[in-house]
């Protein structure tokens, strides 16, 4: 997320092409510093200003302790990016949505679900660590899934709070002047009401939330960008996956 500015951005008719060798932004402020060098002639470009920032946002990352260098792949087209900001002395983080882990077997000979497990969390800690600036991560359908090693969501949640060093299963913030990141995770899995794939944020982070919102009038210029595993039940979104859907508990 870069506010105030457009980065390649463009819809064109006709075929979809395959753009080589453009920019995507992995050097978007050093190139904006030498451009302002360059025009104004100039020894240094000015400071960003402070309501700039970069967002690394991860999707699903469902991590298979197998197939490591596609993850060590997709880091090394992201990290360009957050050290390019974080140069110029730009608000850098990165948020991930949850479900960090495969949710099948993924040790020879042993029958455990990886996802939800405390050596996926280690693992998914390890990674999103490993990109150079601080993360944030929201709990997802699969977070709590380590049913053959915790009877509990409790014992679960507190893992991965422990691990990922969340004091709370919700997270705010402040990326830059009058910004706001802020994430509301779920936290039932065996005890879901309709099906374990559920994603439910319970009523203490409803009532943090409307708190915190209530705190940051837009009025007054506050900007607050929410992350969640799923979409909230009447936020419009027109299409969702069928099995998110079929047991009425989105």
């Amino acid at each position: 997320i870069r506010p105030r500015h457009l980065l390649h951005a463009a819809i064109r008719r006709g075929p979809a092409k395959i753009v080589e060798e453009e920019d995507l932004g992995t050097d978007f402020y050093a190139a904006r510093c030498d451009e302002e060098v360059q025009e104004n002639d100039v020894d240094e470009c000015e400071v960003p200003s402070a309501d700039e920032f970069t967002v690394a946002i991860l999707g699903d990352l469902h991590v298979d302790p197998r197939k490591l260098d596609d993850y060590a792949e997709g880091r090394s087209h992201i990290v360009p990016v957050l050290e390019d900001a974080a140069s110029r002395g730009v608000g850098a983080a990165l948020v991930s949505l949850g479900d960090l882990g495969e949710s099948k077997p993924c040790w020879e000979g042993s029958p455990e679900l990886y996802a939800g497990t405390t050596a996926c969390h280690d693992h998914a800690a390890e990674y999103l660590s490993s990109f150079g600036v601080p993360y944030e991560v929201v709990g997802g359908n699969h977070d709590l899934e380590g049913i053959d090693e915790f009877s509990t969501d409790e014992a679960n949640l507190e893992a991965f709070c422990r691990i990922h060093h969340k004091p709370t299963m919700q997270f705010c913030r402040q990326i830059a002047d009058r910004t706001l990141l802020v994430g509301l995770g779920s936290t039932v899995f065996r005890t879901a009401k309709y099906t374990s794939h559920e994603v439910t944020v319970d009523d203490e982070q409803l009532a943090w939330f409307e708190r915190l919102v209530s705190e940051h009038p837009s009025e007054e210029g506050w900007k607050v960008f929410v992350f969640t595993h799923a979409p909230p039940i009447g936020s419009g979104l027109r299409v969702l996956q069928e099995n998110h859907v079929v047991n009425g508990c989105c």
